[in-house]
């Protein structure tokens, strides 16, 4: 952990307590911390995070849900990736797997 600012490692530690399937934004992180003005410092310090497995920056998303920036390679698609593979809500409009199909009964012979 040498080398990190204390605000970076505050940040990295509000991220590590998001659960796997969970979001948060970078506001309620920069909130989390006693610092509503800071969630543009909390996308710095994500960006800036050297440990992207233990540290689940994915899951810091923007305030509408978008998934801003994301510094590992191939950038947000592999952040939205990450996401998926963790079945993470990313929005209130539901997916494929929240819809309900009514099926048709067999056809009798």
């Amino acid at each position: 952990m040498e080398g990190q600012s204390a605000f970076n490692l505050r940040v990295y530690e509000i991220a590590r307590a998001i659960t796997p399937g969970d979001t948060s934004t970078y506001g309620e992180v920069a909130r989390a911390m006693g610092e509503p003005g800071a969630a543009r410092a909390v996308g710095k310090a994500l960006g800036e995070n050297p440990w992207p497995i233990v540290v689940p920056c994915h899951r810091v998303l923007g305030s509408s849900g978008s998934m801003g920036g994301f510094s590992a390679p191939g950038g947000s698609t592999t952040k939205a990736r990450l996401l998926t593979i963790e079945k993470a809500k990313t929005s209130a409009a539901p997916t494929l797997f929240d819809l309900e199909f009514s099926v048709a009964p067999p056809r009798g012979g």
